[in-house]
């Protein structure tokens, strides 16, 4: 299996059990979950993508989700 693919797989399960985390809480964060189910979902569209094409034989490039890096926001600085 093409190790990138599996990188994808891996951290698509990594979600799902964030998922099933929040949840499990008494009182989940339905922000969380939404933006959690739509990481899901755009790894899992990267997955069938990549086979797909490879299916078909073609080179292409491979879209790649980045993490984002969050910076906590300085107050007082214009």
């Amino acid at each position: 299996m093409d190790p990138f693919i599996k990188s994808l797989r891996h951290r698509r399960a990594t979600v799902q059990a964030r998922i099933e985390d929040e949840q499990a809480r008494p009182v989940p964060d339905q922000l969380r979950l939404s933006a959690l189910k739509r990481l899901k979902l755009r790894f899992r569209d990267q997955i069938e993508f990549i086979e797909r094409m490879n299916q078909r034989g073609e080179t292409i490039p491979i879209p790649v989700v980045r993490r984002r890096s969050h910076r906590p926001l300085l107050s007082g600085r214009s």
